[in-house]
């Protein structure tokens, strides 16, 4: 059978014929510089900004102003470059900005300014952010965020994918992640949300997705919550599925009610797959398994999820197939979020063949379960080169060609 790969590497910028590569370092004298900051005035478009750290790896604190299409990398292999501070991306079309290996002890990554929708690209991989976000939410980017840990943070982006993420945001009063697009504004893309470990806080969404501008695969994930796991609005009104498929959901803590997913003001056309996830709580509350929210009129399936029996709603009424889904057992998770043996939603999901797990038996229901299982995106911080993405047909057949799309990063 003959077999095509394209490998599309996520980290390639373009860079112009007189590229330069610019090394940072403690008391750096010419060619060098001595902060980070110095580095960036001197730079052009397509440089690489190259990062030594200080001595007994204090970091470099400094706030940093990106205004060009620059690389930020650190010059010890398979390592962080150790900074303190915000970095802000100034919106400007054409602008692409790769952000990758930074370890961030008190800040976050954030924009300026306006530029024509999805006009430029901010590419954040393997960084690792003590206390601060990932705050991209204009239309004008097309962010990638992906393989972070963000140990007192959220990200919120408008356009883009966010993948492969540890994200703690149980004492931020905001959602775990957020993508909101007002308007279509651009050819309607996919939007990833895929292989996130999530804890958000009281009175927040894990996953808080509103969007006319892109169809959003929410795949994968093991979500902590305390007030709605996944809530979803809106969705292109072109007829192409938004999937909510094999997450993990648990309401730990809460105020009042708390939700799984809730779906909510979906338009006319659009097409939500509610499928194969599983849905419990610790938190004791009442508390509501898969939400029919107000104002729905987009055509919602409900199939296959496994609803703990001791929610108080396990399944609102109105949902498609919702007779395929299991409400009648208890489901208790590890810490990690995976299953306990015998637990029904193991081999539980969809039996159909595209959803089977890796070892080609019947797909679980939940993060761990068909083949984008959570295990694919974690450990982080290896320091390898990976592939964190791919796509391609989940139903093979005898003499087709297949054809594999694939996302990958390296230092």
């Amino acid at each position: 059978m003959k077999k095509t790969l394209v490998a599309l590497l996520s980290f390639s910028t373009a860079l112009n014929a007189f590229a330069v590569d610019r090394i940072v370092e403690e008391f750096g004298i010419a060619p060098t510089y001595p902060n980070i900051t110095s580095a960036v005035a001197a730079a052009s478009d397509g440089d690489r900004i190259i990062i030594k750290n200080r001595a007994g790896d204090i970091p470099w604190i400094e706030n940093i102003t990106v205004d060009h299409s620059l690389e930020f990398l650190s010059y010890a292999n398979d390592g962080f470059f150790i900074v303190q501070g915000t970095y802000t991306i100034a919106c400007a079309a054409g602008r692409e900005v790769l952000i990758n290996g930074m370890r961030n002890t008190s800040g976050g990554i954030t924009f300026s300014g306006t530029a024509a929708t999805r006009s430029m690209t901010v590419r954040v991989i393997d960084g690792f952010f003590v206390n601060g976000s990932i705050s991209l939410a204009t239309n004008a980017i097309q962010a990638h965020v992906i393989g972070n840990t963000l140990q007192n943070g959220t990200v919120s982006i408008n356009f883009g994918n966010v993948v492969g993420n540890d994200i703690d945001g149980s004492n931020i009063s905001d959602e775990g992640i957020s993508i909101i697009t007002t308007g279509a504004g651009a050819s309607i893309d996919t939007a990833a949300v895929i292989g996130n470990k999530i804890k958000s806080s009281v009175g927040y969404e894990g996953v808080y997705v509103s969007s006319l501008g892109q169809v959003v695969h929410i795949r994968n994930n093991y979500i902590q919550h305390g007030w709605m796991g996944i809530e979803v609005w809106e969705g292109p009104p072109n007829g192409v599925a938004n999937y909510l498929w094999n997450n993990t959901i648990t309401a730990y803590t809460g105020n009042f009610t708390t939700y799984g997913v809730s779906l909510a003001n979906t338009n006319t056309g659009s097409i939500w797959e509610v499928m194969n996830n599983v849905v419990t709580r610790t938190w004791s509350g009442t508390n509501r398994g898969i939400n029919n929210d107000s104002g729905n009129q987009g055509q919602i399936n409900v199939y296959f999820n496994h609803v703990s029996s001791n929610t108080s709603i396990p399944v609102s009424n109105g949902f498609t197939f919702t007779g395929n889904n299991t409400t009648d057992q208890l489901i208790v998770l590890d810490a990690d979020g995976s299953l306990q043996a015998g637990a029904s939603a193991i081999d539980g999901g969809n039996p159909a063949a595209p959803y089977y797990d890796l070892d080609l038996s019947t797909g679980d229901a939940g993060a761990y379960g068909g083949s984008y299982t959570l295990d694919n995106f974690f450990p982080l911080h290896t320091g390898a080169a990976r592939v964190y993405m791919t796509g391609h047909p989940f139903n093979l057949r005898s003499g087709n060609t297949l054809r594999l799309r694939a996302n990958a990063w390296d230092r």
